[in-house]
């Protein structure tokens, strides 16, 4: 019989209600448990609601529907048996490192000479011994970070949450601080029994989670299981992970750019829609001149490349490549299949063409999205061809109502004025269809 979870959430969904009155759903039916001994990855790409996942287990906010539980009991308010490490250190610059871990300890009202053992345990358990008088501005990134552990160890918490902790840092400080990490959880020498990690690395979630819940968008939800039995200390260049790494990539490129549209899992939580024609496209969060590098690195390799290696390649980060593939493959500019990103001839005649050449296409690409020309028909209906820009951020939030309409109609504006098909005022904060018309 296996022991009750730490902590359960059982069909948990969550929605935000935004400033316009719109409301988005960022989580819909998540189940997990965090049993005892593990460690637990939360993997998927911006806007799958992983840290939306672990605010609510950790009491900070509660989900719109569904049940938390922490050993089989309800939560209600903060789940005091969590710690959290930020993404951003939070170190507050006034005080010393011995201070800012201190301070942790402040709310539970210990005696003098517990709080300087337990600090000084977690100072020499994380390296910072030395450092104890430094003040933040006098530490790299790494040491800021591990002020920000040692912080949440003090705290003697039986799970340890940590919310991309290692993603501010550089290659070589967070690959150390991963296998510390691993460490101090293999080693059993503090309260910490299991841990639960938010990321978008993929090599990161393989070399330390013990089971990865792959998380999918429109809404956050979570996509499969992986459990990794993979035995620590792991070896980032063994056969064995790179195999791990593969099936994951492969399924995480499924998930953002399928080669065949299916009802899968994130089109069965879309609503049924309300207007005729093709589907309504969300618009990925990218800019048009990084994409425009990304299609001239897959020219630069003959036409065709693995995604991940363009990744690498390119210096940027799994996920934010994925959505510079997927806002190229809804203009036609590349197709993706499997793993592969292959420009089409219209990509190709993109590549080869001279500025001019790249606007005319981009213009006639981009007013072929039915978004586009949904939005060009509200701004037709004003005889100024113009629009406040609240005013297609609310019509954007009944079209795609999973999406945050701000950051769709940042990008719409955004493509538009480099395709030159919208333009926009920031002084009237109107969005006008671009005619060649006066902007002031």
């Amino acid at each position: 019989m296996n022991p009750a979870p730490l902590i359960e959430l059982n069909h948990v969904s969550k929605s935000f209600t935004l400033e316009s009155g719109a409301e988005i759903k960022v989580l819909e039916g998540v189940n997990l448990a965090v049993q005892e001994d593990e460690v637990v990855a939360l993997l998927g790409p911006s806007g799958s609601g992983k840290s939306t996942c672990l605010r609510i287990m950790s009491g900070l906010i509660e989900p719109t529907a569904g049940r938390v539980l922490a050993r089989q009991k309800p939560l209600s308010g903060v789940n005091l048996e969590v710690s959290l490490v930020f993404q951003s250190f939070a170190l507050f610059p006034w005080e010393t490192v011995y201070q800012n871990i201190a301070l942790a300890l402040e709310p539970m009202l210990l005696p003098a000479q517990e709080i300087r053992a337990r600090v000084k345990k977690v100072i020499d358990l994380v390296g910072l011994e030395g450092f104890e008088e430094a003040y933040p501005r006098e530490l790299s990134g790494g040491m800021k970070q591990r002020v920000g552990i040692a912080r949440a160890l003090v705290m003697e918490r039986p799970i340890l949450f940590l919310d991309e902790p290692f993603s501010a840092l550089d290659v070589l400080t967070a690959d150390t601080l991963r296998a510390e990490m691993v460490k101090i959880f293999m080693d059993k020498k503090t309260a910490t029994r299991s841990m639960v990690l938010v990321t978008h690395n993929i090599q990161e979630a393989v070399f330390m989670a013990k089971r990865i819940m792959v998380m999918g968008i429109h809404p956050g939800h979570i996509r499969q299981q992986i459990v990794n039995d993979l035995p620590y200390p792991r070896d980032d260049q063994s056969p064995a992970f790179h195999r791990m790494v593969s099936r994951i990539h492969a399924l995480i490129t499924e998930a953002l750019m399928p080669d065949t549209p299916t009802l899968s899992h994130e089109v069965s939580h879309q609503p049924k829609p309300t207007h005729k024609g093709p589907p309504i496209e969300t618009l990925p969060n990218v800019q048009i001149v990084e994409m425009i590098g990304l299609l001239e690195a897959i020219a630069d390799q003959g036409g065709s490349a693995d995604i991940f290696e363009l990744a690498h390649d390119t210096g940027k980060d799994f996920g934010r490549t994925l959505y510079l593939a997927k806002g190229a493959e809804l203009l036609d500019l590349v197709d993706t299949p499997k793993q592969n990103v292959v420009l089409t001839d219209i990509g190709r005649h993109f590549v080869s063409g001279d500025i001019n050449v790249r606007k005319r296409m981009l213009h006639e690409l981009f007013g072929a999205l039915k978004i586009v020309q949904m939005t060009a028909n509200l701004l037709r209906r004003d005889e100024s061809l113009r629009l406040p820009i609240q005013e297609l951020i609310d019509q954007v939030g009944e079209w795609l109502p999973n999406e945050n309409p701000h950051q769709v109609v940042d990008s719409l504006v955004s493509w538009g004025r480099f395709a030159e098909y919208f333009g926009y005022n920031d002084d009237t904060k109107e969005v006008y269809l671009d005619v060649g018309q006066e902007t002031t």
